[in-house]
């Protein structure tokens, strides 16, 4: 085992240490009882996620960036458009479909699964077809997004408000730890394959184009189901048998990710054979970089699954409802230390960090950009818990202001943060985000409401939504301050320069 290897398994390690820390915490200090049970399984799974972290980032390194790579690359070069438009559309389509965070939503709502997968998958292939087109033709990421986020808000005031918190949290479930190091290096090797100043920051751009989509096509399935009468139907936390808690979640993981994988790596093989012809030892290495991919995600879902979900539910539930005394605002102070633990493990931040350290040349620092998001993070989970205490406080009085300041501070940053930031609010919104804090979410407003379902689709649904919108802003800060403070030390040069020099100049 290289040091590579190590170093990877140690930030897996330390990325999984916070969600820990503050659970241990909490039964430590019996700020609610959590049954030995559920702490220990709960432990186990820790081990999973942390082997499971470890084993998916070599494979999304070694396999899934490659192959965006070697996809972007190439479409970057052909000629013919309508080509480059329905392999886009495929691949978009089919990588979503593998997509665990799609699933783990699909099967939280009371909406047929399939149905519900197959429009979000479809609405990913347009838009990721979109926003490779705007790299193509040089054109400008905010006008763009500006333009389909107000057609988004527009159709808002259409829907359903009890499936619009669903509609927005389908376009951050869907970039997650399959689609975002995909979609990274697929920008990547398009905006590589053109010449112009701006490639660093048109190799951003594709998640956030790709988030919008699903939030579109889940508002139209939204506008057919008016009126429809959804149920949503809430499972108690039950107390696992430590011994055979594992073995159902681990068997239904190999199948989920095993079909999730096939469709992708099929169609990329038939990619290759028609337009990449790569080598033999180039497949290999992808075969060993997928293999690792497999298994990862299998032991992290049936992490998340096993110990994640429940005890995510479990503290929501018994916060609210074993402890009247605590105000609200204790409710959401842990909310907010449960979101910037969440950030840390989760799998897919760390391959964006990885990339903008890449990409800048280390001039946005890795450290710094995982701060902001652990941080916007705990924000965005405490303003969702708040947002539950505070009946006339709906989800788009959150996100409408949000996105004006979003698209505002946009037109005052570098363009690469702006990109940056609007992949970030995709990448944040992952399996830890899915699996552990809606969970605690829906929990929390299941025993807020005197354990009725009613309001969980409206109140606990858009957590997600909240989490994608907090990144948009916090990047962009830093772009802001980055800005101004360039600004400054090139104003005080200027000034030592005119200084230091103007006794010398000759005048004739």
């Amino acid at each position: 085992m290289n040091l590579k290897w190590l170093g990877k398994l140690k930030d897996s390690a330390l990325s999984a240490l916070p969600v820990v820390l503050v659970v241990l915490v909490i039964y430590f200090t019996k700020l609610v009882e959590i049954p030995n049970n559920f702490l220990f399984v709960f432990l186990i799974s820790v081990i999973f996620i942390i082997a499971g972290m470890w084993l998916f980032t070599l494979g999304a390194e070694s396999a899934i960036s490659k192959m965006g790579e070697y996809v972007g690359s190439s479409l970057g070069r052909k000629q013919k458009l309508s080509i480059f438009i329905i392999i886009l559309i495929l691949f978009g389509i089919f990588v979503t479909i593998a997509e665990p965070d799609l699933t783990v939503l699909a099967e939280q709502v009371p909406i047929n699964k399939w149905l519900l997968i197959i429009m979000i998958s479809v609405g990913v292939g347009l838009f990721l077809v979109i926003g490779a087109l705007r790299i193509l033709f040089k054109k400008d990421l905010r006008l763009w997004l500006l333009a389909f986020y107000g057609l988004l808000f527009a159709l808002a005031c259409l829907v359903d408000k009890q499936l619009l918190p669903l509609s927005f949290d389908s376009g951050g479930v869907t970039t997650g730890p399959i689609t975002v190091p995909f979609i990274l290096a697929l920008g990547v090797g398009i905006a590589a394959s053109r010449s112009g100043n701006n490639q660093n920051s048109d190799s951003f751009g594709l998640v956030a184009f790709s988030s919008v989509g699903p939030i579109l096509m889940v508002m139209i399935l939204a506008l057919t189901m008016r009126n429809a009468g959804l149920t949503y139907h809430f499972e108690e936390p039950v107390e696992p048998n430590i011994v055979s808690a594992f073995l159902h979640p681990f068997l239904n993981s190999l199948l989920n990710v095993f079909i999730s994988l096939f469709p992708i790596v099929i169609f990329f093989l038939v990619y290759n054979f028609i337009f990449l012809k790569l080598t033999i030892k180039s497949l290999l290495k992808l075969g060993i970089g997928i293999l690792y991919t497999y298994i990862g995600l299998v032991l992290f879902l049936t992490a998340v699954e096993t110990g994640f979900m429940p005890i995510g539910k479990l503290l929501g539930i018994k916060l609210v409802a074993d402890r009247p005394e605590m105000m609200p605002w204790m409710i959401t102070l842990i909310g907010f230390v449960l979101g910037v633990a969440a950030i840390f493990a989760e799998p897919a931040v760390h391959v964006l960090t990885d990339q903008v350290d890449n990409i800048s040349d280390g001039a946005i620092g890795k450290t710094t950009v995982l701060i902001t998001l652990a941080i916007s993070n705990g924000l965005a989970i405490g303003i969702s818990i708040l947002r539950m205490y505070v009946p006339s406080f709906e989800l788009m009085h959150i996100l409408v202001p949000g996105y004006i300041l979003a698209f505002g501070l946009s037109f005052f940053v570098p363009k690469i943060y702006t990109a940056i930031a609007f992949d970030s609010g995709g990448v944040v919104s992952g399996p830890m985000n899915t699996t552990f804090i809606l969970p605690y979410a829906i929990g929390a407003c299941y025993a807020l409401n005197g354990y009725d379902t009613s309001n969980i689709m409206l109140d606990a649904f858009g957590t997600i939504a909240v989490v994608a919108l907090m990144p948009l802003i916090s990047i962009q800060v830093i772009g802001l301050t980055a800005s101004f403070r360039k600004a400054i030390a090139y104003n005080r040069s200027r000034k030592r320069i005119k200084g230091d020099f103007d006794d010398q100049i000759i005048h004739f």
